[in-house]
């Protein structure tokens, strides 16, 4: 039987930028107070307050990872801008942010067809190390 391997934090890293997009949806949208449910009469709103008291817990921690993400983010582009590199920032926040596909990005700039996919690896490694910190450097 074989043991699940945990994800590395580069892994994390890049899951966190593929949902990007439908975590800040859900930060924005999710129904976690009684006030926000229209035609309340048809539920039995005792009995869902557990489930929204866990709902509230869900979309704290979305809110919380989300801000440390930004952050992150932040910290990220201002490197890249300082080194020469802000337009390896640029197609990371492009295609995870914007929810651009790398074919626009190669149509945009004018840069080779691998191009956009390598920039946004090398700003995930970065970006991975001001997510985790020391942990993700020790899975090298």
């Amino acid at each position: 039987m074989d043991e699940e391997k945990e994800l590395t934090p580069f892994q994390k890293t890049q899951i966190y930028l593929e949902y990007y997009r439908e975590m800040v949806r859900y930060a924005e949208e999710a129904v976690s107070e009684v006030s926000q449910v229209s035609n309340i009469q048809k539920y039995n709103i005792s009995a869902e307050k557990a489930f929204l008291q866990s709902i509230r817990e869900c979309r704290a921690e979305t809110i919380i990872l989300l801000e440390h993400i930004n952050k992150a983010l932040e910290s990220l582009k201002r490197d890249a801008e300082a080194t020469g590199e802000g337009y390896k920032y640029d197609a990371l926040a492009a295609v995870y942010v914007e929810g651009k596909k790398y074919e626009d990005i190669v149509r945009e700039t004018g840069c080779g067809k691998n191009s956009p996919k390598k920039w946004c690896r090398v700003m995930t490694e970065r970006l991975s190390i001001k997510i985790f910190g020391a942990k993700a450097i020790e899975n090298k």
